[in-house]
């Protein structure tokens, strides 16, 4: 959708200038003038290069953003098409811009919003496009949107306290491995050159610490080569290949501290979007299905999953959940009394604050554990060189008296 870079005057006579978006050049000029712009220079904007493997991507808080302001039209009374160009024409990105100007023309063509949606299926979700159909369907589309505004900033709200939580000891452990790198590779070969030349027989652990020194100064490309490579290949083997990424989703799940905060994080996400979709009178199969596949964890998605057949069958959702083991006793009684009750959705509700009050403390007693964790390990590592280098010295001195 093209964008198109003008130039005019407004009733004041002042000179302004910027870009709008629209079908085509008639259609801007029609835009300018009934925002009474009087139009000096209008001309299509360039196109942003966009690289094959630098694609630009919308960021998950842009569509917050988004949905939280379509909500807001939506329930002052603005009709749909209307919401969605002006929204078009203040998007952040102009890729944004393009995909609601989009929507907008399909909209505008006949088809509905969950309809347009499901040409940009990159962008959104089909917990979102089905979140969007319900509402459509009960005539509450502003309240779904809502509902989807406040599940996307609790989701980047607890991805950032995670990230924030790991920021301090990841920092600090590359500048203290970047330390013991260079003292590896330059500051003890001088002391190995000394050692040499002065012909004394070392002690083991300093002999220890020169041969991986040497090892490293001779092979320290091939070595950083074969990080980077180590690191590409994981990548790439978890986003191809399904059994390396159950493999390390499960290993995940297993590890101390991380794998219980992993654990309750996927809790809290399925839960909050199964409650989601609950109220938004979406079928229970479907929804778990939804919810199943933004877990964020594989082990967990093939788990909701099985729950899922388990309950086509028949099994009530609680039962399903309990054979599968992987769900905690409250969890399971919780969603059993939402059953008996009828009161489902509201249950899930209550699982998913519990849960994410679980993950921040979680969080906090990470970076409490961790930061000590680090220092000592690190000390420790940087202290056994120190000490392995100035062991002959020490040896020296006593052989002298």
């Amino acid at each position: 959708m093209p964008y198109f870079r003008w130039k005019g005057r407004d009733q004041k006579g002042r000179t302004r200038k910027g870009e709008i978006i629209a079908a085509n050049r008639n259609e801007a000029l029609a835009k300018l003038k009934s925002k009474r712009i009087s139009v000096i220079k209008l001309k299509p904007a360039p196109k942003d290069i966009e690289l094959p493997f630098l694609k630009p991507k919308i960021k998950e808080k842009e569509l917050m953003v988004v949905t939280k302001q379509l909500a807001s039209m939506l329930s002052s009374g603005l009709p749909l098409d209307e919401s969605l160009n002006i929204m078009a024409e203040q998007a952040e990105s102009k890729k944004m811009g393009e995909i609601l100007y989009d929507i907008k023309l399909r909209v505008e063509g006949g088809a509905s919003l969950s309809q347009a949606l499901n040409h940009h299926k990159t962008v959104f979700s089909p917990m979102y496009i089905h979140m969007v159909n319900a509402g459509e369907q009960t005539g509450n589309l502003d309240g779904v949107l809502q509902r989807l505004a406040d599940m996307m900033e609790k989701h980047i709200a607890l991805k950032r306290k995670v990230k924030g939580a790991l920021i301090y000891p990841t920092i600090v452990t590359i500048v203290a491995v970047g330390v013991i790198a260079l003292i590896m590779t330059f500051v003890i070969p001088t002391f190995a050159n000394l050692y040499t030349s002065s012909g004394m027989e070392l002690p083991l652990p300093t002999q220890i610490v020169i041969n991986i020194s040497m090892f490293m100064k001779h092979n320290f490309l091939y070595m950083l080569a074969g990080i980077i490579a180590f690191v590409i290949g994981v990548r790439f083997s978890y986003k191809r290949f399904i059994g390396f990424r159950r493999f390390m989703d499960k290993l995940l799940l297993h590890l101390p501290v991380f794998g219980i905060l992993a654990k309750k994080g996927s809790i809290a996400n399925f839960t909050t979007i199964l409650a989601s979709l609950s109220a938004s009178g979406i079928d229970i199969l479907d929804a778990l299905d939804i919810s199943a596949k933004t877990a964020g964890n594989l082990v967990i998605e093939e788990t909701l999953l099985e729950v899922k057949d388990m309950v086509k069958k028949g099994e009530n959702l609680s039962y399903a959940m309990s054979y599968s083991g992987e769900f905690p006793d409250m969890v399971i009684q919780m969603v059993a009394v939402g059953e008996e009750t009828g009161t489902l959705d509201e249950m899930m509700q209550k699982i998913s604050h519990y849960y994410e009050a679980e993950v921040d403390d979680a969080v906090k007693n990470l970076t409490s554990m961790i930061e000590p964790i680090i220092i000592i390990v690190l000390g420790g590592a940087i202290g056994f060189l120190v000490i392995s280098m100035y062991l002959p010295i020490f040896k020296m001195g006593e052989t002298i008296k």
